[in-house]
């Protein structure tokens, strides 16, 4: 494992963080309902199921295989966990 896939785990995980779940979009868009601390537990989720994906499919880490499977497993491992925190957050609802 190295930095390089640490970051890429990080930066998937960052963008797997929810978005307000409505349509049609209000124009201007509102300002970022997500707390700070979603983003928080999105950048723990990727790199966490990132690794697991790494370590489980017995991919390399910085190969093009093993990059995209990572960062499907860190996208799944961010959302994951942020749905898993709105659930018990009371009054966070998406």
């Amino acid at each position: 494992m190295t930095a390089t896939a640490l970051i890429w785990w990080a930066l998937v995980g960052w963008c797997g963080t929810p978005w307000p779940r409505r349509w049609p979009l209000p124009w201007p868009p509102p300002p970022d309902p997500n707390p700070w601390y979603t983003k928080v537990i999105g950048l723990v989720g990727g790199v966490v199921f990132g690794w697991g994906v790494t370590t489980m499919g017995a991919f390399e880490a910085l190969s093009p295989e093993g990059m995209v499977a990572s960062a499907v497993g860190a996208w799944v491992g961010s959302v994951f966990l942020n749905d898993i925190v709105n659930l018990v957050m009371p009054g966070r609802r998406a």
